[in-house]
């Protein structure tokens, strides 16, 4: 699916709209509840769906923001996650990936090596150093 671009009159509008402040605000851009950035966007201004467009949002003024680099950024590494997880159950629901599971086999039989390693004896022990008395 290609990404869709929004027309430059809908640009012109959400801009207009954000009175050249960032408009993004609220946890999904890392703030508190009702907290908007409000930075000014002289520097770089991102047009971004509020609702991706992979996840359904489509291009009208009211699915677009005008936000800052930083905020656009913040707000990119949910949208991926979210977008990736819904790719996930997408291709889970149709069959294009086949659910993880248990191997449904008998399994491999046990080697005769395995055997013959325990019932070796074990080697005695050394020391480890010589007693102070002999090393004269």
């Amino acid at each position: 699916m290609s990404r869709t671009e929004f027309t430059r009159k809908t640009k012109q509008e959400a801009l207009a709209r954000s009175g050249h402040r960032c408009e993004a605000s609220g946890p999904r851009y890392g703030f508190e509840e009702g907290q908007r950035c409000n930075c000014s966007l002289s520097v770089g201004v991102i047009f971004d769906h509020d609702v991706p467009d992979q996840l359904g949002g489509d291009n009208s003024l009211e699915n677009c923001r005008a936000i800052c680099v930083t905020c656009n950024k913040f707000k990119t590494r949910g949208d991926i996650q979210q977008i990736r997880k819904s790719d996930r159950q997408r291709d889970k629901a149709s069959g294009v990936i086949r659910p993880a599971g248990k191997i449904k086999s008998p399994g491999f039989q046990k080697s005769q090596k395995a055997s013959r390693r325990q019932s070796k004896q074990p080697l005695p022990s050394k020391p480890l150093f010589k007693p102070a008395e002999e090393t004269r």
